[in-house]
């Protein structure tokens, strides 16, 4: 099929050149079959949409003139959750569970495609992208806790803490949900119940079906790990975090934050933890600590095969975190504003106090963009959590158009490796490892 001048020249910068002609000439062929007319009146946002994820194209397919109107609507500025919830909560009239998780996955795509749309199309930045896709992963399951009518219970107080990127407002497409349930019941009957339910949660959040999926689901980092319950008594995790734990679990709770509660069991709960995880550490040992922590990551997990590792390897995601998290251990207690979820967050507070020097600290804000919407761009194509990308520039040329380095897949990879090369560096020396 032949397209004019303009289609071409999108096409050209087309993330996954050969998705996007080819999934152009079919949406043409289908639209013409079912007589739909030429949807949308946004081409290039559509042509854009299918360079950049096969994941959405196949839904904006599925969906027909609906997925085309989708695409055609922009987001709303004044994006809320009582937005989020109203538009979501047609799910909540379904006749039982199954249809209710069926229609949620409908309404949780759309909303996520038109955020992809503002993505793609510049009006929303990374931060801006994954503070929307967070609020959507709250209201997407805060709405499941309901259709699995896990807010029932008469005799018992639940709620739900999120960990990691969604504690600080920092998902991006493919990201998983990081959890850990809270409980506060005497009744044995309760509790059973209650797990019965949650169980039903975490297979529907996790079942794709030809509607998409809700959200791949990671409950290792509730107390005791893949051993542990799957519901934690709220005096358990006190107590459990009361006493001396591995630093790592220390890091670990410092990006911890109540999603869904319900009696406030969630904010009390963390109000009596916090002062465990922020207290006075011996700072030897805290950097000793977190820096062999850092090093085991990068010996395991950083260097997989013909792959560079976004986010585990040497200057990646990793090691800004890392270093906001020794930072905010050894600061935190007396600083109560670095008690913050957020590696941005964390990162604007250190600059502006100069506990690291402010240039630094913009420049790792940078960074931590940069390597983010690497990382979105990656995961976009199936919604996958990947985070590498090929030792091979010439294998990169869909992150290169992405980035905005346009064709030329040797300088996107210079500018990769001197960005990453200044976080390592910056990650050392505060670290104090020369």
């Amino acid at each position: 099929m032949q397209f004019d001048e303009e289609i071409e020249k999108i096409l050209d910068i087309a993330w996954h050149q050969q998705t996007a002609r080819s999934s152009l000439v079919r949406w043409h062929e289908v639209c013409e079959k079912e007589n739909w007319g030429q949807i949308p009146k946004h081409m290039p946002f559509l042509i854009h949409l299918f360079g950049a994820s096969w994941y959405f194209t196949r839904y904006v397919f599925s969906r027909g003139p609906k997925g085309a109107e989708l695409i055609d609507q922009a987001l709303s500025e004044s994006f809320s959750f009582s937005q989020l919830h109203q538009r979501l909560a047609p799910a909540l009239q379904a006749q039982d569970p199954e249809q209710g998780f069926e229609r949620l996955r409908i309404l949780k795509n759309e909303i996520m495609l038109q955020i992809l749309i503002a993505h793609l199309m510049g009006s929303l930045d990374q931060e801006q992208t994954e503070r929307k896709l967070t609020m959507l992963a709250d209201a997407t399951l805060e709405t499941s806790l309901k259709l699995s009518g896990l807010h029932e219970f008469s005799d018992c107080r639940i709620a739900v803490l999120g960990m990691g990127r969604m504690a600080g407002y920092e998902m991006t497409f493919g990201s998983d949900l990081d959890l850990i349930f809270l409980f506060d019941s005497s009744s044995e009957e309760s509790i059973a119940e209650l797990s019965r339910k949650v169980r039903m949660l975490l297979r529907h959040l996790a079942v794709a079906s030809s509607s998409g999926l809700l959200y791949e689901v990671d409950m290792r980092l509730r107390p005791h790990g893949t051993s542990g319950a799957l519901l934690t008594a709220n005096r358990s995790f006190i107590e459990y975090h009361r006493t001396d734990k591995e630093v790592w679990e220390r890091q670990m709770m410092t990006r911890c934050r109540c999603v869904c509660d319900e009696g406030n069991l969630g904010i009390d709960t963390l109000e009596q933890v916090m002062p465990h995880i922020y207290s006075h550490y011996n700072a030897e040992h805290l950097r000793h600590e977190i820096a062999t922590m850092r090093q085991r990551v990068l010996l395991e997990k950083g260097s997989p095969r013909a792959k560079l590792e976004i986010k585990r390897g040497k200057g990646g995601i990793m090691d800004i975190d890392f270093l906001t998290h020794y930072l905010q251990l050894k600061h935190g207690c007396q600083m109560a504003s670095l008690m913050t979820c957020s590696t941005r967050q964390a990162l604007r507070i250190l600059s502006e106090n100069r506990i690291i020097e402010p240039t630094v600290g913009a420049d790792l804000l940078k960074a931590y963009d940069f390597l983010k919407y690497i990382e979105s761009c990656v995961r976009l194509f199936d919604l996958k959590p990947v985070s590498t990308i090929s030792v091979n520039h010439q294998e990169n040329a869909s992150v290169a158009l992405a980035t905005g380095f346009g064709h030329d897949t040797v300088a996107f990879m210079e500018k990769y490796f001197d960005v990453t090369s200044a976080v390592r560096r910056d990650f050392e020396r505060i670290l104090e490892l020369h």
